[in-house]
């Protein structure tokens, strides 16, 4: 049976190395670099809270580029080609304190005899990890050295982004989109309402308590159902993906569900990911 490249906790494949990954010779003397490969599904919570501290650290207050979001997309939404996410740490000589960098998430070669990989960009934006500016050659040079110390070595083709230069690159909301003006003449509009007609009742219900939102979710899953060409529970990956990402923005209270009811059914949901200006309406749902 043919075995695949894999990656586990801790950053090693499951063949040795014929080397540590050796110093970046771009970092300052008194740091030490390594790089730790991971799948997706394997990035512990200390990790997690590095990557969003890097962040915070370099004013990146995009949802879609959260670890609860990119995590959970590199799992069940790859593209086609294994994703291992490569953690860049560096080590003051001094305190021994370590600090995370950057992030590379990385679509791999299948092939056991190595290959070629380069940065993986899903679908809708053009970067998905962060480096930081200062720290960006060290970090490429880091990550090519510890890919190319595998066992089996890989190239990087490409280097990694500073932070400065990962723009997102989002597909228009249909509100938002432009459209020719459309004039329809005064003596075509026709009404007619039957006697004793009302206008029905509408209600917006904003949902963000965590013990709520899973019913929410569900609501909202059922709305898209009946509603969509291509439902998102006709897809086990897509609906997975939806599943995981609102449970884990939920459980830091980042996640919002709005459902609009008219008449006493739901007929619009969104999904918005974290809050403020940095909200995002991640999907949306309409009768």
């Amino acid at each position: 049976m043919v075995r695949r490249f894999t990656v586990i906790q801790g950053g090693r494949s499951e063949w040795p190395d014929r080397a540590a990954a050796p110093d970046s010779e771009a970092a300052p003397h008194s740091e030490t670099w390594r790089v730790d490969l991971h799948r997706p599904g394997t990035v512990d919570a200390g990790a997690v809270s590095a990557w969003r501290a890097l962040l915070v650290r370099n004013a990146v207050d995009d949802p879609l580029r959260d670890p609860d979001h990119l995590l959970p997309l590199a799992q069940h939404r790859p593209g086609g080609r294994p994703v291992a996410v490569a953690l860049a740490w560096s080590q003051d000589r001094g305190t021994g304190r370590d600090t995370l960098r950057g992030v590379v998430p990385l679509a791999m070669p299948c092939s056991i005899l190595g290959g070629r990989t380069r940065r993986w960009q899903p679908g809708g934006t053009e970067a998905a990890g962060l480096v930081e500016r200062a720290a960006a050659e060290a970090v490429d040079r880091a990550l090519r050295a510890r890919l190319g110390a595998l066992r089996r070595p890989i190239r990087l083709v490409g280097e990694a982004a500073p932070v400065s230069e990962a723009k997102l690159r989002r597909p228009p909301l249909t509100a938002r989109r432009s459209a020719p003006p459309r004039s329809v003449p005064a003596g075509n509009l026709i009404g007619i309402r039957p006697e004793g007609w009302e206008a029905a009742e509408s209600e917006i219900l904003a949902v963000t308590d965590p013990a709520a939102v899973r019913d929410a979710v569900e609501t909202f899953l059922a709305l898209d159902a009946r509603t969509s060409a291509r439902p998102i529970i006709a897809d086990p990956a897509e609906a997975s993906l939806v599943r995981v990402v609102t449970r884990l923005f939920a459980r830091r209270g980042a996640l919002r569900v709005e459902v609009l009811r008219r008449a006493g059914a739901v007929v619009a949901g969104t999904l918005h990911l974290c809050a403020g200006s940095a909200s995002v309406a991640w999907r949306r749902a309409q009768a």
